[in-house]
C-alpha cells in the first residue's frame, strides 16, 4: 500500500508535572534502574509489531518525539528508537524528526548529540519570556535558561520552534508583543502560540472552581488572539494554523499531515494514531496510559493498544473536518468526498449551520475549498460544534 506514514513517539515523564497540563505525563526526576531502557525496548516491539499488521514497510515521512518531556532521553535510546522507526518506513530519508525538549533537561551537548542522531528539528518549551508568567504556569526554569536553550538548539539544527502561552491573569498585551518580537528576532523558524486553557483533571481547573484567580474573558482572548497575529506577520511568519506561525517553507510537516488526515501511528503510553490497515479500513487507535500499565503490556502480550475502532466513512469525514479546518488553507471538500464518498458528506456534515455560518462571515468557500474566514479563527471550537452534529467520541 503506497500511503504515508507519521510516526508520533510518547515519552510520558516530566521533572515536574505543570498546573495546566492535561497530556499523559507523569513526574519523573530520572529514568532509573532501567526504566528507559525497558522503555525504549517496548516502543521497539510495539513498532515491530506494527510493521507486522501493516504488512510490511510504510514510507515514514516524520517521527515526532512528544511528551512529557523526551529531551529526558539520552542520545543512544532516541537514536535506537529512529532505527526502530526506520525499520518500519524502510529508511528515513527526508523525513523531518522532531524532539520536544524543555530547558530543565536540555544542553548544548544534548542538541548536538541528537542532531548527530538524525534529529533535524527542536521545539522548545519556553512558554513565556518573563519571571512572573514562569512561576504563574509552574515552569522550573528561567527566562535565561530558556533563551539559552533556544541558541544551543538553533546551533545544532537550525529548524527550531518555540511553544509560548497567553491569556495568563494580568497579563499585558504589551509585554507579550515585546514577547514575540524578542523570539521572532532570535532567527526562530517556528513559534507556537497557545491560548491558556482550563482543562480538567490539572490543577488549574480546581483553582479556578475554588476561586483563586479568574481566566481572560473572551474580548481579551480575542485581542491577543489578533496581536499575536498582527506581530508575527510583521516578523515574516506565516499563520498556517490557528496557533502555529512558521517562516515561509518551515511548517511542521508532522501537524500538517495529520491535520491534513493522514495516516499517523502512535506508540508509547497514552498515543493515539490513525491508521489504514492492508484491507483498507481505517482505525483509531489509543495505547494505555499509565506508563507500568504499558511496559507490563508490552512485555506479557508485545501490543498494548487499549482502543482499536474501525472508523465508518461518516466518522473519517468528521474528523478530516474538524482537523482541516485548523488550516489557514482548509479543507477541499471535493477531495474528501472523492476519498470517504459522494453521500457520505450529508451524515458528516450540517449544510444548512455551514451555509448559515458562511452568511454570517465566519466561514468562505472558494470552488471546493472550505475554510474559515478572519472573523472564524477565534471560534472555531464553536463552528465545529454546529456543523458536526454526529460529532463522536473517536475525534
Amino acid at each position: 500500500m503506497d500511503k504515508d506514514l507519521a510516526i508520533y513517539v510518547h515519552w510520558p515523564w516530566c521533572k515536574a508535572k505543570c498546573p495546566y497540563c492535561d497530556f499523559n505525563s507523569h513526574a519523573l526526576e530520572q529514568a532509573e534502574g532501567g526504566l528507559e531502557e525497558a522503555y525504549v525496548a517496548a516502543l521497539g516491539r510495539e513498532l515491530a509489531g506494527w510493521k507486522e499488521k501493516l504488512g510490511g514497510t510504510r514510507r515514514v515521512t516524520s517521527v515526532f518525539f512528544g511528551g512529557g518531556t523526551p529531551s529526558l532521553m539520552g542520545v543512544d535510546s532516541v537514536a535506537r528508537v529512529l532505527n526502530f522507526c526506520a525499520d518500519l518506513g524502510g529508511d528515513l530519508t527526508g523525513a523531518e524528526i522532531t524532539v520536544e525538549a524543555n530547558p530543565t533537561s536540555a544542553s548544548k551537548t544534548l542538541f548536538k548529540g541528537l542532531a548527530e542522531a538524525g534529529v533535524n528539528r527542536f521545539s522548545v518549551g519556553v512558554q513565556g519570556l518573563r519571571e512572573e508568567w514562569l512561576e504563574f504556569l509552574g515552569r522550573k526554569h528561567a527566562v535565561h535558561e530558556a533563551l539559552q536553550t533556544l541558541e544551543d538548539a538553533m546551533e545544532a539544527c537550525g529548524n527550531v520552534n518555540a511553544d509560548v502561552i497567553y491569556g495568563l491573569p494580568g497579563q499585558q498585551l504589551e509585554d507579550w508583543t515585546q514577547q514575540l518580537e524578542k523570539l521572532g528576532k532570535m532567527g526562530l523558524t517556528h513559534l507556537s502560540a497557545y491560548q491558556l486553557t482550563i482543562e480538567k483533571n490539572t490543577r488549574f481547573f480546581s483553582d479556578v472552581r475554588r476561586g483563586l484567580w479568574t481566566p481572560v474573558d473572551s474580548d481579551t482572548e480575542a485581542d491577543f488572539f489578533a496581536a499575536t497575529q498582527a506581530t508575527l506577520a510583521g516578523l515574516g511568519y506565516e499563520n498556517y494554523e490557528i496557533s502555529n506561525f512558521s517562516k515561509p517553507g518551515k511548517a511542521c510537516a508532522h501537524n500538517l499531515h495529520v491535520w491534513r488526515y493522514g495516516d499517523y501511528l502512535g506508540v508509547g503510553a497514552g498515543a493515539h494514531g490513525r491508521v489504514t490497515l492492508p484491507d483498507g479500513h481505517l482505525v483509531a487507535t489509543a495505547v494505555v496510559r499509565q506508563p507500568q500499565g504499558y511496559l507490563t503490556r508490552m512485555g506479557e502480550a508485545g501490543e498494548a493498544l487499549a482502543v482499536e475502532k474501525r472508523l465508518d466513512a461518516a466518522e473519517a469525514m468528521q474528523e478530516a473536518v474538524f482537523s482541516g479546518l485548523r488550516l489557514a488553507a482548509g479543507i477541499d471538500t471535493a477531495a474528501l468526498r472523492k476519498r470517504f464518498g459522494k453521500g457520505v458528506w450529508g451524515l458528516a456534515v450540517d449544510d444548512v449551520e455551514l451555509a448559515r455560518l458562511e452568511e454570517g462571515g465566519l466561514l468562505r468557500q472558494t470552488g471546493t475549498i472550505l475554510a474559515l474566514s478572519e472573523n472564524g479563527w477565534p471560534k472555531l471550537d464553536g463552528i465545529l460544534r454546529r456543523i458536526l452534529p454526529r460529532l463522536g467520541e473517536a475525534v
